[in-house]
């Protein structure tokens, strides 16, 4: 009989596949989810005999725990000085300490054997039912599934609201398929997995995301830089991409994709705009965590004249919390990869350390497209981020500790 410890590891297991196989389709999923991962997190505490099982006690974790706090300890401060404190409040405890407790609780599950492999599997799972969806709305105007209609950007939304998203999804799921193809021994999985990502490469390039390809891009070029035995995976991916979006951009028009005078690129500058005048305003601490759509038109310069996203995650980062939020949130950062990169260096020719490596890719990825999108701000999205990087930390803690 299990004990409530290891009950408690199971729900939390569970929660984790159900999240990472729905996430693309249902934000009702991020919020069952955490549920799950919280009762089941609180019964490992309250069993004596797996309470101190978890890594955040080890020595190695105090710079990154000391990078969460921090953070966390900014936005609640930003709080004291927001002329929306109830917003600031519903966004600090539903927003991004919900995300941060998926981080955390995912570390832990990360490190145990099998869970990377099956949770890439799983995501596998789920991109056939997007790639459903996606191609569902192509042929006949309105997604299977969700129902989204194509006729709105004339680009693949799938079972996201815009073509932007669902690139965001397609980048960091292929690049974690492309290290578990070179982790897998088996020819015929590894087939079938390059046939998978074919298929969401196409869908990749009909999204017609010009900086999501970049940060894709960039994500590959340090992939082919760091990993020998994924040099050539990764070269084949750029070339299935290069032409996949060749193609589109050609049938749809050269100008009108890759223009910087379209409507989207003058909105994001009026955009940045806002944010620079935000943070010059309030530089210290910022105008409050989850505000800045409250008090976008109070600094409005142009483009469409209602409440938006900054479109630069790191610069919104800093109107909600100033300099000193946006350092906070470097910070962590940049603890999280050095966290991944100790992990692959320390592990030396496992297939693991190829998953690893796919994984720390498409978080790349993730935070070089947050520089000009909403990445960090959209829930599917964020979510998405937190239960990955809690998995390659988990992940890089386990194949360091195997290699050793």
């Amino acid at each position: 009989m299990k004990t409530l410890g290891q009950l408690g590891r199971t729900v939390q297991l569970d929660s984790l596949y159900v999240l990472l196989f729905l996430l693309p389709f249902s934000k009702a999923a991020i919020e069952l989810a955490f549920g799950g991962f919280f009762i089941g997190w609180l019964m490992e505490r309250a069993d004596a005999t797996t309470r101190r099982q978890t890594l955040w006690l080890q020595p190695s974790f105090r710079p990154l725990l000391a990078a969460v706090v921090a953070f966390l300890g900014v936005c609640a401060l930003s709080i004291a000085v927001s002329r929306h404190p109830h917003e600031s409040v519903r966004g600090f405890v539903g927003k991004w300490l919900e995300y941060l407790l998926f981080f955390i609780i995912v570390v832990d599950l990360g490190r145990l054997d099998g869970v990377g492999r099956r949770s890439a599997a799983v995501m596998a799972g789920g991109s056939l039912f997007v790639i459903v969806e996606a191609v569902w709305q192509e042929l006949f105007g309105r997604g299977l599934f969700l129902g989204h209609q194509w006729m709105v950007y004339d680009r693949m939304t799938g079972p996201y609201e815009n073509p932007i998203d669902l690139a965001t999804y397609l980048m960091v799921i292929i690049l974690f398929l492309l290290g578990l193809a070179a982790a897998v021994p088996r020819r015929r999985v590894r087939a079938a997995l390059w046939v998978l990502m074919v298929a969401l490469l196409l869908c990749l390039g009909r999204t017609l995301a010009f900086g999501a390809w970049l940060s894709f891009g960039a994500a590959l070029a340090w992939l082919i830089w760091r990993e020998p035995a994924l040099r050539r995976p990764a070269l084949v991916t750029g070339v299935v991409i290069l032409f996949a979006a060749g193609f589109f951009v050609l049938r749809r028009g050269y100008w009108t994709v890759l223009s910087l005078s379209d409507v989207g690129t003058k909105d994001r500058v009026f955009m940045w705009q806002d944010a620079l005048r935000m943070i010059q305003d309030q530089p210290i601490l910022g105008h409050g965590i989850n505000t800045f759509m409250a008090n976008y038109l109070q600094y409005w310069v142009g483009g469409e004249q209602q409440p938006r996203y900054a479109h630069n995650c790191y610069l919104q980062m800093a109107a909600e919390t100033g300099l000193v939020g946006l350092a906070a949130f470097l910070w962590l950062l940049w603890r999280v990869f050095a966290k991944i990169g100790r992990g692959l260096q320390a592990a030396r020719g496992s297939g693991d350390r190829l998953l690893l490596a796919g994984l720390a890719a498409g978080l790349l990825a993730f935070v070089i497209q947050a520089g000009y999108d909403t990445n960090f701000y959209a829930m599917r999205q964020v979510a998405l981020f937190w239960v990955l990087a809690g998995l390659a930390v988990g992940q890089s803690s386990r194949v360091a500790r195997a290699d050793a």
